[in-house]
């Protein structure tokens, strides 16, 4: 083929005709970016290709991110609950000096802690990518958005939960002996947990601490939720039925459904804590989120839309449970529900 378009050149120089091998070198050159352009075209194609394939692998181990995440969250919970009934009892006196004999527990509850570590390479690396997502899977890159801030509020909060827990430490020792074991240095340490009333404010923070870092990192292990809820509907087409196998495969259960009229709801959630709601009807819909009397949340959530509940603070012996309102246009209750223990509502 290059010795065709040499004879043609070379026959068109000896001819003296340079019009026409002018013409003749501007249409090969032509056809020069015409090929190259469609190399680089295919090329892309390619690049496209091998980055929608990183996307979709990368999509697939978030899922399995995301259920480690739900448990390692739920394990850091359930500690932080035990140390949440702890400091609720020294509180209000209810420890005797040989309930301390028998629980170190109760002893360092103002400087214990559990380190949450969820995974969240992949998710990095998805939003690293995000510009080669296509159309369908922006509900995704918007879900794994929401987590990374939910993720951000969780930390800050651990931050403030760690800096006052080192405090705790320094003036526990400054106090009495935390590392003596001997009768002596336990009787005094016990006297001092159990009459002195400056530890009584040290574990009082100490506890509105834990109530802020347990109610945002409970909203970080629901948004993980929200966000495999997504991942599922979007590649699988999951409807209401398939996420509710999927959430009971995590020990969660449904919200109680009851009369809008109902009144006296028994306080059965003693902590500050978030929930999922889902809308998997094909409109908007508004709810109202209650608890302690006080509505502390109103919000509208679109078609196939997740968000988790804000519960207003409540003090130390106060009513955590959340009630759920979906509401129409006049302010009028259509469906009322109750949270419980790591629940759910999914709306249709």
């Amino acid at each position: 083929m290059i010795k065709f378009f040499r004879k043609i050149r070379q026959k068109l120089l000896s001819e003296n005709k340079f019009s026409k091998y002018l013409l003749y070198a501007i249409g090969e050159i032509i056809l020069v970016v015409i090929g190259i352009m469609i190399a680089l075209q295919f090329n892309n194609r390619n690049e496209q290709r091998k980055h929608v394939q990183v996307i979709n692998e990368t999509i697939t181990a978030i899922e399995e991110d995301l259920v480690y995440n739900f448990k390692n969250t739920t394990r850091t919970l359930e500690f932080y609950k035990i140390q949440d009934n702890i400091q609720k009892k020294v509180l209000y006196k209810q420890y005797t000096i040989d309930d301390y004999r028998a629980n170190d527990l109760i002893s360092t509850v103002t400087a214990n802690w559990r380190v949450h570590s969820p995974k969240t390479e992949n998710i990095e690396a998805l939003l690293n990518k995000e510009e080669y997502a296509s159309k369908e899977f922006m509900p995704i890159i918007d879900a794994v958005k929401l987590l990374v801030t939910r993720k951000n509020f969780a930390d800050q909060a651990w931050e403030t939960l760690y800096s006052n827990l080192d405090k705790n430490v320094e003036i526990l020792t400054q106090q009495v002996s935390m590392v003596k074991l001997d009768s002596v240095s336990f009787e005094q340490r016990c006297n001092y947990m159990l009459n002195n009333t400056e530890y009584q404010k040290i574990v009082e923070l100490n506890w509105v601490r834990t109530q802020e870092y347990y109610d945002l990192l409970s909203r970080f292990r629901v948004q993980n939720v929200a966000l495999l809820s997504t991942i599922k509907m979007v590649r699988e087409n999951y409807g209401c039925q398939e996420l509710a196998r999927l959430y009971n495969s995590l020990g969660m259960k449904p919200f109680k459904e009851v009369d809008c009229k109902t009144q006296n709801i028994t306080n059965n959630n003693e902590l500050r804590r978030g929930y999922l709601i889902g809308n998997l009807s094909d409109k908007e819909i508004t709810i109202k989120v209650m608890n302690a009397g006080k509505v502390g949340d109103s919000k509208t959530l679109n078609p196939n839309e997740f968000s988790d509940t804000r519960p207003e603070y409540a003090g130390l012996n106060g009513d955590y449970t959340i009630i759920i309102e979906q509401i129409d246009e006049n302010d009028t209750c259509i469906n009322k529900y109750i949270a419980v223990n790591k629940g759910y509502l999914l709306i249709e």
